[in-house]
């Protein structure tokens, strides 16, 4: 009753007005006739009557009445009873506030800001809003401190912007609703998100929509009050009755996602579109993802790229991204990898993550523009720090594989110099393109043989500056540190006084190892194919060759090799027996891209074991791991015919020393420990080749610390090491003697999180056409059975080598340890005894695992196919993809969380389960079916150790 007698009175009232305003305006005053057009124009005491309303404003104005002049602007902006007309708009404007009217002289500066009906000028606009706002109007306090905000048509002064919202507030919800911005965000105040909230409230009570829907987010994400998404909810509704498109699009984001209401996607759909069409972007790109995704509404791939299109041009940065997808895929429109590109470079340079990620990709793959990975690696960097999931896997996927990581630039392309002999500008690396000269005026080895090959390095067109090899005077090593002895040479660690400024720059670590050959003071061939094979297989995945060198003392030639600091996959695997199995998996795919690059090459390794795949760390982070594939020294053609066996773990005679000199060469990559040079001991005179110094071991003392390796560490570090056996292959050499102790972990450049194999010792790496007739040597375990039956050497002997290391990836455990490496164990594998599999290695690892050590080689895949394989399993990991082989790695990952992985505890180990290589047994005039019931007895299989 009492609501129904008041709104009497009102109505009351309101017509008594009404009479009164007509009479004066009648009577010609222009204070009546303003307040009578008021009356028409919001129907007070009379029907609504636009035109009206517009007749007597022009009336009040024509008579002088500044408020009479504001209205009547107002309404040829807004187009009220009259034909919409900007000029006149500002005209009347300008009379009201030149008449001291404080509103018209807000309205006034709307004019000059945004330019309506006159040219814009910010500075104007600024001075119409100080005379509005110090005569008291809280609209144009409130635009005033927006000016003072933002720097417009002023210098910026957050301060005074905060003084000004402040006095708005007194009088104005559009006040109160930046005020409440100021508190949540700390402009020209304490940020202070509780008075945030009050005045939000203040604003939204007062019908201000912005307030509303700020409110509303306050609500959403517990700014300032408890965290109440119906509330949140319930707020946007009231702010979207004020037609904010804005508003909109959030109640669709609540209806999408059920925030504070029921889900309902049709809902979520209609919101959108009504946002969209009130040309708000980010509706517009919410309404295309509907469309693509058939999302409240038939998909309509056409219609989605349509609304991304116009939410991209509408300066939408994640509809920009949307956009730039739609033209890589080919989704509604015609595939245009270029147009995807300039849509994902402006999404970028607005700031998305998303598209910084994806414009990363295009630099990385050469997607609608030219590949630079350096950019990509950048791109990929900012989208992870921006908290993007996907950048941060593909920044992890950068370091692991040195993509774009390493600043190097300046030393790839140096200038060229005047070749002496010709005259022309062709010389580069010491040789000149047109006559072929070398000059090297300045070093000499002593040794022809020995130049010849440092030369042949240094003359490639295609080898960058850090792979070219080096003489290196043994006196440029200082701190020279015995490291191991084998039955072949030994391995010193030592620092290179002066290493070359490129070098450095590449390795960050001036420790390089010295692979010191015994009986190395004549070069043979067989040293010079060695060589041959490592340059072909230079790779990231394969030990690099630095250079070359010799012990003054002995006259000794050594290889001088990167020092891996993380030892080889034996030493890892004993560390780290609780590694995940994504990590395992980084290893094996490591170590197969090591071997793909060997086979390619049309090598065969020969003596692939743990011992052999040295573990590394990716560039700038050491968390991931990875293996270099090392020792070629056994590596060779795959159709060479051997009649002289196998050398093995870092052991050397000087037949061989060459052999690993070239094939280091050939086979130089990222993956391949590197010869740094050759050196000789002037005291024994024994040469030395001077390696890189690999302070974290190789992947056998890396195991061993990191018993609890995540899988996807162990996939990133087999990863590794069969990129630098890829190099090898591809080269048409074979490794030969591939073992954990081979495989040198390696820090990223820069990131010692991140851990990579470097293939190393390619001692035994030779041409896969080569025939060997001198027997087999190696490590037991890790040769094949057709190598010890017939000396039969072939890039899949090699892969039968994989095979064993994913085993010890997977377990961290030694095969056969309790077992002495006899001819009895010969023979028991020649008939099929493989490692006992542990029950939580993953199915799909295990089948893989178990084809490369099948008997039949020609049922053993390819490095190539292995390293796809691991790639393929590491980016279902690296991306969260839920399928059927990454659920069995996260399962692998829990169980042996849980269990403790089993292999903690400390494993006995047989005195004569050897880990360096030995020549092996034979069973060369033994036919298989003899081999099943052979009389161990009745057979000499001694081990020797030359």
């Amino acid at each position: 009753m009492e609501t129904i007698f008041y709104n009497e009175i009102k109505t009351i009232e309101d017509k008594w007005k009404f009479q009164w305003y007509l009479k004066l305006a009648e009577a010609g005053n222009h204070k009546g006739q303003n307040n009578l057009g008021n009356c028409y124009r919001n129907g007070i005491g009379t029907t609504k009557d636009e035109e009206k309303a517009f007749q007597w404003y022009l009336k009040s104005a024509e008579g002088g009445d500044s408020d009479g002049q504001c209205n009547l602007g107002y309404c040829y902006y807004n187009g009220i009873g009259t034909t919409k007309d900007e000029g006149k708009t500002f005209l009347w404007y300008l009379k009201s506030a030149e008449g001291e009217d404080h509103l018209g002289q807000n309205n006034l500066g709307d004019c000059y800001h945004y330019g309506i009906g006159t040219t814009r000028d910010e500075e104007k606009a600024f001075l119409w809003y100080l005379k509005s706002a110090e005569g008291g109007d809280h609209e144009g306090q409130n635009n005033l401190s927006y000016c003072y905000e933002n720097g417009i048509g002023t210098t910026k002064d957050e301060e005074k912007a905060f003084q000004w919202y402040l006095k708005s507030a007194e009088g104005g919800s559009g006040g109160q609703c930046n005020l409440g911005y100021c508190y949540e965000n700390g402009i020209g105040t304490t940020k202070d998100e509780e008075k945030a909230f009050q005045w939000y409230l203040k604003s939204a009570e007062g019908g201000n929509s912005n307030g509303q829907y700020n409110l509303g987010r306050c609500y959403q994400d517990g700014i300032g009050t408890i965290k109440d998404e119906e509330k949140a909810f319930q707020w946007y509704l009231k702010s979207a009755e004020g037609e904010d498109h804005e508003v909109q699009y959030n109640i669709g984001n609540c209806y999408r996602d059920g925030i504070g209401t029921t889900k309902d996607e049709e809902k979520a759909f209609q919101w959108y579109l009504k946002s969209a069409e009130g040309e708000y972007n980010g509706g517009q790109c919410n309404l295309g993802y509907c469309y693509e995704n058939g999302i409240g509404t038939t998909k309509d791939e056409e219609k989605a790229f349509q609304w991304y299109l116009k939410s991209a041009e509408g300066g939408n940065h994640e509809g920009q991204y949307n956009l730039g997808t739609c033209y890589k895929d080919g989704i509604g429109i015609t595939k245009d990898e270029e147009k995807a590109f300039q849509w994902y470079l402006k999404s970028a340079e607005g700031g998305n993550h998303l598209g910084q990620n994806n414009l990363g990709y295009c630099y990385q793959n050469g997607i609608g523009t030219i590949k630079d990975e350096e950019k990509a690696f950048q791109l990929y960097l900012k989208s992870a720090e921006g908290g993007n999931n996907y950048g941060q896997i593909n920044l992890s996927y950068c370091y692991r594989n040195e993509i774009g990581v390493l600043k190097i630039k300046k030393h790839q392309n140096k200038l060229k110099n005047r070749c002496h002999n010709c005259e022309e500008l062709n010389s580069q690396n010491n040789a000149c393109s047109n006559c072929k000269l070398i000059e090297i005026p300045k070093w000499t080895s002593g040794n022809g043989k020995i130049d010849e090959i440092i030369q042949m390095t240094q003359s490639d067109d295609d080898a960058k500056q850090w792979e070219i090899w080096r003489w290196i005077n043994y006196s440029k090593f200082k701190d020279i540190e015995y490291l191991a002895e084998g039955g072949f040479g030994s391995i010193w660690k030592a620092e290179w006084i002066d290493m070359p400024e490129e070098l450095f720059e590449f390795y960050k670590s001036n420790q390089v190892a010295l692979k010191k050959l015994k009986d190395s003071q004549d070069i043979s061939s067989e040293f010079l194919k060695e060589l041959k094979a490592n340059f072909q297989c230079r790779d990231r995945y394969v030990l690099p060759i630095l250079g070359i060198t010799q012990d003054p003392k002995t006259k000794e030639y050594a290889i001088v090799l990167r020092y891996m600091k993380n030892g080889n996959l034996r030493d890892f695997l004993k560390q780290n027996k609780l590694s995940s199995w994504i990590e395992r998996l980084w290893l094996m795919n490591s170590f197969i891209r090591g071997l793909k690059v060997i086979h390619s090459k049309g090598l065969i390794h020969r003596d692939l074991h743990p011992g052999n795949l040295m573990i590394t760390e990716a560039y700038n982070n050491s968390k991931y791991k990875f293996i270099r594939l090392g020792d070629l020294g056994l590596c060779r053609n795959a159709n060479e015919i051997s009649s002289s066996g196998a050398y093995g773990i870092l052991l050397y005679i000087a037949p061989e020393f060459l052999k690993e000199l070239k094939a280091n060469f050939q086979c130089r990559d990222r993956y391949v420990l590197p010869i740094l040079g050759i050196t000789q001991d002037p005291k024994t005179k024994e040469y030395a080749i001077v390696l890189r110094y690999m302070k974290n071991g190789n992947l056998r003392d890396f195991l061993k610390q990191n018993k609890l390796s995540s899988w996807i560490e162990r996939l990133w570090l087999m990863n590794s090491f069969i990129r630098g056996l890829k190099v090898i292959h591809s080269k048409g050499l074979i490794h030969r003697d591939l073992h954990p102790g081979n495989l040198m972990i390696t820090e990223a450049y820069n990131n010692s999180k991140y851990k990579f194999i470097r293939l190393g010792d390619l001692g035994l790496c030779r041409n896969a056409n080569e025939i060997s007739s001198s027997g087999a040597y190696g490590i037991l375990l890790y040769i094949a059975p057709e190598v010890l039956h017939k000396y039969q050497y072939t890039q899949a002997s090699d892969i039968y080598s994989v095979g064993i290391i994913m085993w010890i990836i997977s377990t961290g455990q030694i095969p056969f340890a309790i077992r002495a490496y006899d001819s009895e164990l010969a023979v028991d594998i020649f008939n099929g005894l493989r490692p006992k599999i542990n029950k939580g290695t993953p199915q799909c690892y295990l089948e893989l695992m178990e084809k490369c050590w099948h008997k039949d080689l020609t049922k053993r895949p390819n490095a190539k196919m292995i390293f796809d394989t691991s790639e393929k399993w590491i980016e279902e990991l690296m991306y969260n993809d839920k399928t059927e082989n990454s659920l069995m790695f996260l399962k692998a990952n829990e169980k042996m969380q849980d269990e403790d992985f089993e292999l903690s505890s400390a494993e006995t180990t047989h005195s004569e389960a050897y880990l360096t290589s030995h020549l092996l047994p034979s069973l060369l005039y033994i036919q298989p079916s003899s081999i099943l019931k052979f009389d161990i007895n009745k057979m000499n299989f001694n081990f020797t150790d030359n």
